[in-house]
């Protein structure tokens, strides 16, 4: 083959190269949160600042660590193993990681056969990924593990890793839930919708 054949092979690679990469990232993040068309609901960010975009209004914050064989949650009067409580119909803003291997934050919807609520996000050892949910309705969400994450010595390993998201918008009972202590951020029920805006 030529020269020029073979650098004009090799652009060709380059731009196709640059092209994948910069589809995949902007279907990885793409758009912060906006209560208007719900962009950016179910995508994955890299940082904080692109997940609430240039949304000014209320949200609360999760963190969530992900590990054999269980999800923790903060911040709680202690640590939440399976178990969190979120604001209904308000922005919830997901800072999910892994401590050990990869795994996926993956959330179900318990009502209506799960069709309304179906989304994860990867949990990766030494890094952060942000999404933003609205819960929205009263109900039990369903946490699990979408990505096999091995097996335990003794038990089921991947499949023990599940977990709860309770949405309501009663503060007492969040407060009840969590030890005491609220998520960060502002707790504002029905702030997405208006309707009964900072109602607990």
């Amino acid at each position: 083959m030529k020269r020029a054949t073979v650098i004009a092979l090799f652009m060709v690679l380059v731009i196709v190269a640059v092209i994948s990469l910069e589809i995949q990232y902007d279907s990885y993040d793409y758009i912060g949160y906006s209560p208007t068309n719900n962009a950016g609901v179910g995508v994955v960010h890299a940082n904080f600042a692109n997940a609430l975009g240039s949304y000014k209004g209320p949200y609360v914050i999760i963190y969530v660590t992900g590990q054999q064989w269980h999800w923790d949650f903060y911040p709680h009067g202690k640590i939440y193993t399976n178990l969190t409580v979120v604001p209904v119909d308000e922005p919830v803003v997901f800072v999910i990681h892994s401590v050990d291997v990869f795994h996926e934050f993956f959330v179900q919807s318990a009502t209506s056969n799960f069709s309304i609520f179906n989304f994860g996000a990867e949990a990766v050892p030494g890094y952060y990924s942000y999404i933003v949910l609205v819960f929205p309705k009263p109900g039990i969400y369903h946490v699990a593990c979408a990505e096999y994450c091995g097996t335990a010595a003794v038990g089921l390993g991947h499949s023990w890793l599940v977990g709860t998201i309770i949405a309501t918008a009663n503060y007492t009972y969040a407060l009840q839930l969590t030890g005491g202590v609220a998520p960060v951020g502002t707790w504002a029920p029905y702030s997405v919708s208006g309707v009964g805006v900072g109602g607990y």
